[in-house]
């Protein structure tokens, strides 16, 4: 599709998934890797003839080198960097025993090779194409992902998620120095990232999202199309992302990589063979270039001396002579006689006086003034100048910048700066030349006439004089806060420490300087003493300097410690109204401006080679700020910004915009206030067994493998402990010290958890860790509150499970007992009263003592029985099984056995399901016995 969502088709379908992505522009065709099966392949384009390059398990990283022509893949599980010609030939392992490699990207043009690194400390990695020369360019705490190269800027983008799950872009350049993070609220784990002009694409698989967002600021992101399945890898196909090098295109038989044509390759009928440039010679093989030593065969021409370098010479003279203008012959020093203006010096010589510069540094056309690393243009290099040759220099660039194409100036990479404006009634956002005006802040009640930016947050802070309150403004969210609202009078400076985040302001009218934090607590005043009317404040976080102007009575440059002691005089005269100074960091030099004698000075930190730099040019300066080789200097007389070379105070340019009456200016951008390295200056907490890590604002410190602790107090890990556990299927507690204990390998680093060390044991081909105090579990992965937590809830589940068990036992026993008992009573309860239940009435005669039975009809009867002792006992509930046709219903009589006095043992023994029994004490009448059948009456 194009980049911006439309015209969707599909390419190629069934090559698995999750696959790997990438392309080559020039032979317009796609590669990619299956990450299931492992497969390699490449098709044309258009998605004809498919290929199968290679296969190999594991494969978690796919990168296509386009002016050399291979292909390499990383292997997670294995550890290592493969690579093999695009044709699927030539495969071999570059690195091995790697931690977990992925999302490999290959910069053919600087020979890099770079990729992400797994483990319990995530790092970005990188080497050259033969994997040589590998280093660890940034470790960052996080779980990092998707990893994309910006070849324009030559910066490494990537994704990364932090353990509160917080989600940040990140960005450096290709030495991990000028670290830039971005909060972005990404949502997918699992996702693709490319890099194209000034956006970054991504995919989203939770919302099946190609997304794209300012890869400078973030933002709000936006979507450009919704697939039908969850996307995964994206590039952005174009010749921008693949650029060509000059030496390359039109030489195939010549390869930097094989060994051969170190210097000058060019082709003779479609096969390469080596030259070598001036300075330089075959060796006896014909495949690489040496160097030539002028000085040896002496056909160097110098007069007295010669120095051999790579590729060239220079010549060079004893003490007491120097070198002429043909940088060659040698002259005497004598001084001069005559009246010639020379900066550097004059050498009288037979053809009469000249000028004559110091080694370094070479006369320029004029034939008076020396230009070179020692003069003070400083050979025209912005910001590095390297000394080659006594008449050649070099120049260099600070890490964060590129050389210009001129070979002089130095370019910030990263997002184009712009600058903030306090414009009294708002605050305006203006790129360098004038365009883009906007407004980022309206104040139509106050006066804005102070304000600064934190580099880490985006924040602006900005001062209202007329509302006395310090507030911030969020660029990204646009929520805005007050910070400061009482004990303000008028402020008229401030100034953000965003490294030590602190917050500084002056106040002309209290005469004072004071600081808070960025959320304007814990304020505090460090200056008062000998104030009179300070007005610009400046803050060097790296140096832990605070400088600011005073306009009173003795106009003064000041400066003192972040907490205000130790106060020295940068600048007392020649002032009249010092308002506004600027920091230059890469250059450590002060600048600052005079309202009333329109003054423009600068001088180093601690006052030193102070120099006027504008005069008269600039109106009635305010404020200033600097940023690469420019100064802006803010004119409220005219309504104005203007801006100057800020080394020679020429190139002036006026800057017309919306301006009612600008004051303070800032420049945006992420090396216009660059994070400090504490690392390397040493400015760290970190104990001597800990590892420092650089961050945005802050650094981190890790215990090194063998120690514990909290990165500033570590402690050595015992030899043995009783936690040592192995890493075999069975979770086993093992104190096995066997001699034959090793190392694990580089791809076991993340196996044991917090801190733990991992040790192998080939006898039992298991893995194990010995935990750090505190620490516990097959993998160290439990605290010993979380074991115990963890141990207690398993024993209480074992607990209430048992209990729970036994009261189902003892229900189950109770209520077979019951059962029991229930029958064995009622058993014996009719064996000792029988039941009439289920026994036939019966109708006795003395001659034949037969029985007649009927079927018995449900219904509700009371039986008497003649028991013992004279009680009679009714049954009551049971049913009746006969009825005695004989007896009369109306009496009720019931027949006995004769002579027994109870029923026939017929029905001894017959259960009633429900009895109720109850003894009722009565008399009856005697029963006599008689042929005619016995009747007993209530």
């Amino acid at each position: 599709m194009d980049v911006d969502g439309k015209n969707q088709r599909r390419i190629l379908a069934g090559v698995g998934r999750p696959i790997l992505l990438d392309f080559h522009y020039r032979e317009e065709r796609v590669y990619w890797a299956d990450k299931h099966s492992g497969v390699i392949y490449k098709a044309s384009a258009g998605g004809a003839h498919r290929q199968k390059l290679s296969s190999d398990k594991h494969i978690s990283g796919l990168a296509v080198d386009w002016i050399w022509n291979r292909v390499y893949w990383t292997s997670e599980d294995k550890g290592k960097i493969k690579a093999m010609d695009i044709n699927g030939k030539n495969e071999r392992t570059l690195l091995r025993h790697l931690t977990k490699p992925s999302n490999i990207n290959v910069e053919p043009t600087n020979r890099f090779l770079f990729w992400l690194s797994g483990g319990m400390t995530p790092s970005i990695q990188r080497c050259d194409v033969t994997g040589k020369m590998k280093t660890t360019l940034i470790k960052i705490a996080e779980k990092l992902e998707a990893l994309s190269i910006d070849r324009k800027e030559k910066r490494l983008f990537w994704v990364q998620f932090g353990l509160q799950g917080e989600r940040a872009i990140a960005s450096c350049d290709y030495d991990g120095n000028v670290l830039h993070i971005i909060d972005q609220p990404l949502r997918s784990q699992s996702m693709g990232i490319s890099v194209f002009l000034e956006h970054l694409y991504y995919t989203d698989a939770a919302t099946r999202l190609i997304k794209q967002v300012n890869k400078y600021t973030g933002g709000a992101p936006l979507n450009l199309k919704q697939t039908a399945k969850p996307p995964g890898a994206i590039k952005v196909v174009h010749p921008l992302n693949q650029p060509m090098t000059d030496y390359q295109s039109s030489f195939p038989g010549c390869d930097e990589q094989s060994g051969n044509c170190m210097n000058v390759c060019s082709s003779i009928a479609e096969k390469g063979i080596c030259q070598c440039s001036e300075g330089f010679a075959l060796n006896k093989q014909g495949s690489r270039c040496e160097d030539v030593n002028e000085c040896a065969h002496w056909n160097h021409g110098c007069s007295l001396g010669c120095e051999n370098i790579p590729g060239s010479y220079f010549c060079s003279c004893p003490k007491g002579y120097a070198l002429l203008p043909d940088r060659k012959t040698c002259g005497e020093i004598i001084p001069c006689r005559g009246n010639i203006t020379c900066g550097p010096g004059c050498l009288t010589t037979d053809e009469g006086d000249v000028c004559v510069c110091p080694e370094g540094s070479s006369l320029q056309d004029d034939g008076q003034t020396c230009t070179g690393c020692l003069s003070a243009d400083r050979g025209g290099c912005s910001q590095l100048c390297t000394p080659v040759t006594p008449a050649r220099w070099q120049c260099g660039c600070l890490p964060g910048y590129q050389l210009h194409q001129d070979g002089k100036r130095c370019i910030a990479t990263g997002p184009p700066p712009y600058l903030l404006v306090a414009n009294f009634d708002n605050v305006r956002q203006i790129d360098p030349d004038g365009s883009g005006d906007q407004t980022v802040v309206e104040e139509p009640r106050g006066a804005i006439v102070a304000l600064d930016y934190d580099p880490v947050q985006q924040n602006v802070y900005f001062a209202s004089t007329s509302q006395k309150t310090i507030e911030s403004v969020n660029l990204n969210s646009g929520s805005r806060d007050i910070l400061v609202s009482d004990g303000l009078d008028f402020p008229e400076g401030l100034a953000i420490d965003w490294i030590h985040r602190r917050m500084y302001w002056t106040d002309t009218s209290q005469s004072t300087i004071d600081c808070s934090n960025l959320v304007g607590l814990n304020r505090e005043t460090i200056v008062s003493k000998g104030l009179e009317k300070p007005r610009g404040i400046a803050v060097h976080p790296l140096a832990k300097k605070l400088f600011w102007t005073d306009i009173g009575a003795v106009p003064v440059v000041e400066s003192s410690s972040l907490k205000g002691k130790h106060r020295a005089v940068i600048a007392s005269t020649n002032l009249v109204s010092p308002s506004g100074l600027t920091i230059d960091f890469p250059e450590d030099r002060l600048f600052w401006c005079d309202q009333s004698t329109g003054l423009v000075e600068t001088a180093a930190l601690d006052g030193s080679d102070r120099q006027v730099l504008v005069e008269n040019q600039v109106g009635r300066p305010f404020d200033l700020a600097v940023f690469e080789d420019r100064l802006w200097i803010s004119d409220r007389e005219h309504q104005q910004l203007r801006s100057v070379h800020k080394r020679t105070g020429r190139k002036l340019q006026r800057i017309h915009g919306n301006m009612v009456q600008p004051a303070s200016i800032v420049v945006v951008h992420p090396l216009a206030k660059p994070d400090i390295d504490e690392c390397k200056q040493e400015m760290h907490k970190c104990d001597k067994n800990a590892e420092c890590q650089n961050a945005m604002g802050n650094y981190l410190c890790k215990c090194q493998a063998g120690y514990y602790g909290n990165g500033k107090t570590c402690q050595e890990l015992e030899t043995t402990t009783p936690w040592l556990m192995t890493g075999s299927p069975a979770d086993v507690t093992t104190g096995h010290n066997s001699n034959s204990v090793e190392s694990c390998p580089s791809s076991h680093e993340s196996y044991c958890l917090y801190q733990g060390v991992c040790v192998y044991f080939p006898e039992m081909e298991a893995y194990a860790c010995n935990c750090a105090p505190g620490f516990m579990g097959e993998r160290c992965q439990f605290s010993d509150l979380e074991w115990w937590e963890l141990q207690q809830a398993e024993e209480e589940k074992r607990r209430n499970v048992a209990i729970a068990a036994c009261m189902v036992l003892l229900v189950s026993l109770l209520s077979i007992a019951a059962c029991a008992t229930y029958c064995y009573g009622t058993r014996t309860f009719f064996h000792k009263q029988p039941s009439v239940d289920n026994v036939s009435e019966t109708s006795v005669t003395d001659e034949s003592m037969s029985e007649t039975t009927t079927t018995s009809v449900p219904g509700f009867y009371m039986v008497a029985e003649n028991g013992m002792m004279g009680k009679i006992i009714p049954a009551m509930g049971c049913p009746r099984r006969a009825v005695c046709p004989s007896c009369s219903s109306d009496t009720g009589d019931i027949p006995v056995s004769e002579g027994s006095g109870t029923l026939s043992q017929h029905n001894r023994g017959y259960e009633c399901s429900m009895v109720s029994a109850v003894a009722m004490e009565t008399t009856y009448p005697h029963v006599h016995h008689s042929s005619q059948s016995p009747s007993s009456s209530y």
